[in-house]
């Protein structure tokens, strides 16, 4: 009798027992328990311990932001707008091949077999702008982009002509968004004033390339259109008057300065509105010489074989 007694005991110490470490398993896995916070690297988000991810773009301004004013240009002539927009298209341009991207050559074949001598043509990739077609030269590209986006920012958004207008300068600036290298070269300089601690004089154009966010909506049916410059600055599009872009992507923005966000101290550093701008896609360059890529590998292989053309023709 004592026996049974004794085990009947000791089997209800056992039992209260896994029931007290079942209950103290159970609030460490719920967080509960004394000291059972998440720590760090845990992944949970409600944790003390945690620590958040930082947003590539903000999602809204901060509290007191001010933002400048918009910047009014006075409205220009549908003609100097066209005159404008064909020079970019111009300057663009490869000098040495016209925009072909090929070189051709012309030789004169006298073949001590042939009556008629003929004239051979051999077509390379020009060695100016290595088969892309375009200028290289910044100098010849830029004066002339910063005064179409000030004319840019002067349209008239109820003049007949603005339609066909803005068709033309999207098409350009598209095709300027796919000069490669080039791109970097003619934002170099403004890009360079937005990343440093100067501030760019208002009214001036610029154009930046990066990397674009979510348009955020600032009240009064108002969005600003952020574009990532670098780690630590960027610049907003207000009401872009060309917008080509989807949301994401590298992006060739510009705009007239209104001026920097003011009263506010956050990652993003310094950040700048541009008004009456554009924002085309960054697509790389697509070769148009003669040479070809057979195995993909990203290397022109070579010229095409010579052509012999017969003389007169």
């Amino acid at each position: 009798m004592v026996v049974h007694s004794t085990i009947h005991r000791y089997a209800c110490a056992v039992l209260l027992l896994g029931a007290i470490a079942g209950r103290s398993h159970g609030c460490r896995a719920s967080g509960d328990g004394k000291g059972g916070g998440a720590g760090p690297g845990t992944g949970t988000a409600t944790g003390k311990g945690a620590v958040p991810s930082a947003p590539d773009f903000p999602i809204s301004l901060p509290i007191g932001a001010v933002v400048p004013d918009p910047v009014t240009l006075l409205p220009g002539r549908p003609d100097v707008f066209v005159g404008r927009v064909t020079a970019l298209a111009r300057a663009l341009q490869c000098p040495n091949c016209a925009g072909t991207g090929t070189k051709v050559t012309r030789h004169r074949d006298r073949a001590p077999a042939r009556v008629v001598p003929t004239m051979r043509e051999t077509r390379a990739d020009c060695v100016d702008c290595h088969g892309t077609g375009f200028s290289v030269n910044p100098s010849r590209v830029s004066p002339v982009l910063d005064s179409l986006v000030l004319l840019l920012g002067g349209v008239d958004p109820d003049a007949p002509s603005t339609t066909k207008l803005l068709d033309k300068a999207r098409t350009v600036l598209e095709r300027l968004g796919t000069s490669g290298d080039l791109v970097e070269k003619v934002t170099a300089t403004t890009r360079n004033c937005v990343t440093s601690d100067r501030i760019p004089c208002r009214g001036t154009a610029c154009s930046v390339t990066g990397e674009v966010g979510a348009p955020i909506p600032i009240g009064g049916g108002v969005r600003l259109i952020p574009v990532k410059v670098s780690a630590h600055s960027m610049v907003f599009l207000r009401a872009p008057i060309i917008n080509a872009v989807p949301s994401g992507g590298a992006v060739l923005a510009g705009g007239v300065i209104a001026g920097p966000i003011e009263k506010i101290e956050w990652q993003w550093g310094q950040t700048m509105i541009l008004d009456g701008g554009y924002l085309v896609p960054l697509i790389p360059p697509e070769h148009k010489g003669p040479g070809i890529d057979a195995d993909k590998d990203g290397v022109i292989d070579g010229p095409s074989p010579p052509v012999n053309v017969p003389r007169g023709k």
